[in-house]
């Protein structure tokens, strides 16, 4: 062996094998040592109705309760379902929020100025027209903490730019809001194709709707 392998064997040796402690190192091989005198302590074994249902004092439930041979507490449940109810209250807290409304002048910079103050923005999704670069009226912001988007939501109804913010919490689907705006513009381009003019000027959509036929 090299002087490496020989110094790790060294270190081993004067290190107390823990399997040993439990009196459970079966091994006549083990590396770690053994020199050293261990005392167990006679600990008296509870009934297993004495003993707490793991299911019922984690979950709040057991499905063998019927059958179950351990404790079922009520005082024990009802922390177990308090203890997952803030659990989950805590998960559905957003961290993001949706801002509609902006002015097509405003700025990435002038959004993230607007709302540093609510906490520090991990992420700020600014959708922009292609062509000219400005803004297309809403956006998205990641924030670090709950309490920033509680902060945030606050200014809904708040002017900026001249237009009235829309703040709402939650996470901006970008992707299916911009599907959704075109296939809104789509219709309202076709609807605008459909409608003929009449002799007088009226229009005769609605004429065509109720099976009337053009002259």
């Amino acid at each position: 062996l090299d002087t490496t392998s020989a110094s790790i064997l060294e270190k081993k040796k004067r290190t107390k094998c823990f399997n040993y402690k439990k009196n459970k190192c079966k091994d006549p091989a083990c590396p770690f040592s053994h020199d050293f005198q261990v005392t167990f302590k006679d600990i008296p074994q509870r009934p297993n109705y004495e003993k707490d249902c793991l299911s019922w004092k984690n979950k709040g439930k057991c499905n063998k309760k019927q059958t179950c041979p351990y404790r079922h507490d009520e005082s024990v449940q009802k922390k177990a379902l308090e203890k997952r109810k803030r659990k989950r209250e805590k998960e559905r807290q957003p961290l993001s929020i949706r801002v509609f409304g902006l002015n097509y002048e405003t700025k990435e910079s002038d959004v993230r100025e607007y709302f540093q103050h609510c906490g520090p923005i991990m992420e700020l999704t600014f959708p922009a027209f292609e062509d000219s670069g400005r803004s297309k009226g809403y956006c998205g912001i990641l924030f670090q903490s709950p309490k920033a988007v509680a902060k945030a939501v606050e200014l809904d109804g708040k002017e900026l730019h001249g237009r009235w913010l829309r703040v709402q919490a939650g996470k901006m689907y970008l992707k299916q809001w911009e599907e959704q705006h075109e296939a809104r513009n789509e219709k309202r381009n076709k609807s605008e194709k459909q409608e003929q003019v009449g002799e007088f000027g009226q229009r005769v959509k609605r004429r065509k709707q109720h099976g009337f036929k053009d002259a």
